[in-house]
């Protein structure tokens, strides 16, 4: 497994854990194992993740999207971010010689 896919794997696992506090061991577990890539112990640690991880925090998601609270996105937001791509920074205005915007 490579690097990338242990973070993921340590990300599911933390975000798993945060779940099993404020929804409970199992309807978190349950909700977790709804995800076919994922293979999770009994005590919320994720032990084996396709080859697509990616796809898996997708779904992973997806499964507690419509039982979230905003405490509950809350606790995603990590995981969330890890698979957002970084925002586009605004194109930077060009100027001439001596400062004097091109417009």
């Amino acid at each position: 497994m490579n690097d990338s896919a242990l973070d993921y794997q340590r990300l599911l696992t933390d975000a798993i854990h945060k779940q099993m506090i404020i929804l409970g061991t199992q309807i978190t577990l349950t909700k977790a194992r709804n995800v076919p890539g994922l293979t999770i112990t009994n005590d919320g640690n994720v032990t084996g993740i396709s080859p697509n991880p990616q796809n898996d925090v997708t779904l992973f998601l997806e499964q507690f999207r419509d039982i979230s609270s905003p405490l509950v996105k809350k606790t995603m937001q990590p995981l969330l971010s890890a698979v957002t791509a970084a925002p586009t920074p605004p194109p930077q205005e060009k100027y001439e010689n001596d400062n004097q915007k091109i417009t």
